[in-house]
């Protein structure tokens, strides 16, 4: 293969066949994710320093037994062809093209015909004649070129929430509370993640702030901690003092805003994660003048807004799926909030309600 090649792709087979050198060797980072396990080795030093810096609290020692289900993903360069690089992930998601393209709808991924039965190739929309992604039977490659580094972190870590097929994984934030596990549901933007750290000033258990992993065996609430990612507004007092004594990391979303990212380990050291029954779940449903809470009519029509990762229903009958979840969350009580005042004061109606022991 030519160094360099302008058409890449009509080289698939001997671009993927591709290994370092021998007696290379790199350190694997393992990380844990819910019940199940991943396992990176990485040639690309930015991308291992950025996972490990938004996924530190997820790392884990390399595991001594086979207990839990793994992943492994590889990220290799390639000496013929240095704009891009080899991605490997296993095992792998069914039906990997589809699922990228559902992953990541606003880029716009279309299929680009490939003279190779094996692989597929995904270009975008606003370019249609370069490919960024080729997708074999053992393999990925992606251009150095396209923003490559988020789809392949969620690519793996979307593998390992497929693997655990008794564990939801849901777009949510969660807390223990005295032992009680509160999952807190809303739309991008409802406020789960200000609630969530607003516990975390308190003490109590912080499990999670964007994803929240359920056990429909255990009924439990799985820690799944990563860097908190703030946005401006109104803070717990506890946060806005720690900001303002730490330099944190501050980034520039697609859409403009900014938001700042933090661990929130060294920033709430009393908040440490734990294993907590799933008690009560909140459904974020909007702003008032004051905190407001109220039950949700289980035996209305009204569906509750729950919405569980891509992954975690990817694969299995819709309705089948839907079931189970709704299965495993049931045994929740569910409540409808209203979030207002200050968010010390929606976090004090929360606490009190969880600590009733009156179930409706």
């Amino acid at each position: 293969m030519q160094s360099g090649s302008g058409e890449w792709w009509r080289h698939l087979k001997s671009a993927a066949a591709e290994r370092r050198p021998r007696g290379t060797t790199l350190e694997t980072q393992w990380y844990s994710f819910g019940a199940a396990l991943l396992g990176m080795e990485s040639e690309d030093a930015e991308f291992s320093s950025r996972f490990r810096d938004i996924y530190s609290e997820c790392a884990v020692q390399r595991p001594l037994d086979a207990v839990l289900p793994q992943v492994s993903l590889g990220v290799a360069a390639l000496p013929s062809e240095p704009d891009w690089l080899s991605i490997s992930v296993a095992p792998t998601l069914p039906d990997s093209t589809m699922f990228l393209r559902q992953l990541f709808p606003e880029r716009g991924y279309q299929e680009y015909p490939v003279a190779e039965p094996e692989w597929l190739l995904l270009a975008q929309a606003v370019a249609p004649q370069e490919p960024v992604i080729a997708l074999g039977p053992f393999a990925m490659l992606v251009s150095r070129r396209h923003p490559w580094q988020h789809l392949v972190a969620m690519y793996a870590i979307s593998s390992a929430i497929w693997l655990q097929r008794d564990v939801f994984v849901m777009h949510a934030a969660s807390v223990g509370i005295a032992g009680k596990g509160v999952l807190l549901s809303g739309a991008k933007g409802a406020g789960k993640t200000t609630l969530a750290l607003s516990f975390a000033c308190r003490g109590h258990a912080f499990l999670g702030d964007e994803w929240a992993a359920v056990s429909a065996l255990s009924g439990e609430l799985l820690p799944l901690r990563r860097a908190a990612s703030i946005r401006p507004g109104p803070h717990p007092d506890g946060l806005d003092e720690y900001l303002r004594k730490h330099a944190c990391h501050v980034e520039t979303l697609t859409d403009g805003t900014q938001r700042v990212r933090t661990r929130v380990g060294p920033a709430f050291p009393g908040a440490a994660a734990q294993v907590v029954p799933l008690t009560d779940i909140f459904f974020l449903r909007g702003f008032s003048a004051r905190p407001n809470v109220e039950p949700f009519a289980r035996h209305s029509r009204e569906l509750p807004p729950a919405s569980p990762l891509l992954a975690s229903v990817w694969g299995h009958p819709p309705a089948e799926r839907a079931l189970y979840m709704l299965q495993t969350l049931g045994r929740a009580r569910w409540w409808h909030l209203d979030l207002g005042g200050s968010p010390e004061e929606t976090a004090d109606m929360i606490e009190g309600t969880v600590k009733e022991e009156i179930w409706v």
